[in-house]
């Protein structure tokens, strides 16, 4: 009966150390899906959806060049990222583009939010916000052409087939320079 019992009882720890293992191993894959890059951009796709089909419901209420503003913004900071995604996966010197990235995405989205609720609801504070909007906009395509100007450059030491000649032949002369050395000790 003790071990019927024991058995239980160690039965019950493991249900339960793999239910918490299962807890936590869903949770973490929650958060790295809600706060993945595509997820973040198909919301703010969604929310520039939903302008648009305010904007085509109610035409004489809805102000348009909010909602086009809220576009233009979301699209620049999707190109933006893409363009320094491009460019790490290149090797490409960014500066400290990385470092001004995520507070720059951070003020669009910003932007954009405020702009997508100004479309229905126009307010006193369009004007502002449209110069805010349009000033980041020029900011992010500075960075932008920017980024685009540091990919285009030559790499530093030239082509990697360049790069790899110059590795052998230093290899070479290393192996005839130690060639030479060991033939001196045997004939002296």
């Amino acid at each position: 009966m003790e071990f019927v019992l024991t058995l239980v009882v160690v039965l019950v720890v493991l249900a339960g150390l793999v239910t918490t293992a299962l807890v936590l191993a869903t949770r973490r894959a929650v958060r790295a899906v809600q706060g993945s890059r595509a997820v973040r951009h198909g919301r703010e796709l969604s929310q520039l959806a939903g302008t648009a089909v305010a904007v085509v419901r109610n035409p004489a209420r809805a102000d348009r060049t909010a909602a086009a503003l809220a576009a233009r913004v979301t699209g620049a900071s999707m190109t933006l990222h893409r363009e320094v995604d491009a460019a790490r996966r290149a090797g490409v010197h960014l500066g400290e583009v990385p470092d001004v990235l995520p507070r720059l995405v951070a003020e669009g989205s910003a932007l954009s939010r405020a702009l997508r609720a100004e479309v229905g609801a126009p307010s006193a504070h369009g004007p502002r916000l449209a110069d805010a909007a349009r000033a980041h906009l020029a900011a992010v395509g500075e960075v932008t052409a920017a980024v685009r100007a540091s990919a285009a450059l030559p790499a530093a030491h030239g082509s990697v087939s360049a790069e790899a000649s110059r590795v052998a032949a230093g290899l070479q002369c290393y192996s005839d320079a130690y060639l030479e050395l060991v033939e001196r000790d045997r004939t002296a």
